[in-house]
């Protein structure tokens, strides 16, 4: 059932997936692999829906099963959890993989606030590219959440998130006046290293949609791209903006 089904995800069926995912879970279960795929689909089908406890239930069974990425299913989970699990097996695996979250740190607390957890699973949300996955009403939901965190240690990143849910919405002003927030912010740069150059190449490719703009939207993704190094998740982004000025280049040649 697995293969088939993922298509659901990709038009936005996400209730149709977790049923389908599921279904296929309960079918496989002799089938370990099969299982864990679908454990993932699940989690993230989850996520998608701002369901924490059955994307946490997904992910926690990941990390106590899966030999693979067990630092990963534990960032996942702390975050749909409110707390980070960070082992006692592997502690220094662990503390490599989780300084590539900006988040991590925090996660660690049994006193952080539900809104910042949530802040969490958007920040993954949006790093995996899923944020144009979840609809109208969730990144609404999304919006509200944010507007009502006042934390000046995440304030850019808050920004960042918002302008990237404004840009799914199509509200292209309040995107815009979002990302120059995340840009200019100071405070978070050192705990949240990637939200500048982001905020940065986000403002880039909004600007780039209008004539009037694409050459300002030009200039910002070369200043992401050699303003910044050293930041969390580079790599992801150089791949971005390498595709990005590709087909500007293609787009000017036709």
């Amino acid at each position: 059932l697995y293969f088939p089904i993922n298509q659901s995800v990709q038009i936005w069926l996400t209730c149709s997936a977790l049923t389908s995912f599921s279904d296929a879970l309960d079918l496989a279960s002799d089938q370990r692999e099969i299982q864990h795929v679908c454990l993932y689909e699940i989690g993230w089908c989850s996520m998608i829906e701002l369901n924490y406890r059955e994307a946490y239930r997904a992910f926690e069974r990941l990390k106590t099963e899966s030999r693979w990425s067990q630092c990963y299913y534990a960032y996942l989970t702390g975050g749909t959890n409110r707390t980070v699990d960070l082992g006692s097996k592997e502690p220094a695996l662990f503390s490599r993989t989780f300084k590539n979250f900006s988040n991590a740190e925090k996660l660690r607390s049994p006193s952080l606030s539900k809104e910042l957890c949530i802040l969490s699973v958007i920040e993954i949300l949006y790093l995996w590219k899923a944020l144009p996955n979840c609809s109208t009403a969730k990144l609404q939901t999304m919006t509200q959440v944010l507007q009502g965190i006042d934390d000046a240690s995440c304030a850019g990143l808050k920004n960042l998130l918002l302008g990237a849910i404004n840009n799914c919405l199509h509200n292209t002003k309040d995107a815009i006046q979002c990302f120059h927030l995340a840009v200019r912010d100071e405070v978070g740069r050192v705990t949240n290293s990637y939200v500048q150059p982001y905020s940065c190449y986000e403002l880039g490719c909004v600007l780039l949609n209008t004539p009037e703009s694409a050459g300002k939207g030009r200039m910002l993704m070369l200043q992401a791209k050699e303003d910044y190094a050293g930041y969390d998740f580079e790599n992801r982004l150089h791949v971005r903006i390498h595709s990005a000025l590709a087909s500007i280049r293609a787009a000017a040649q036709t």
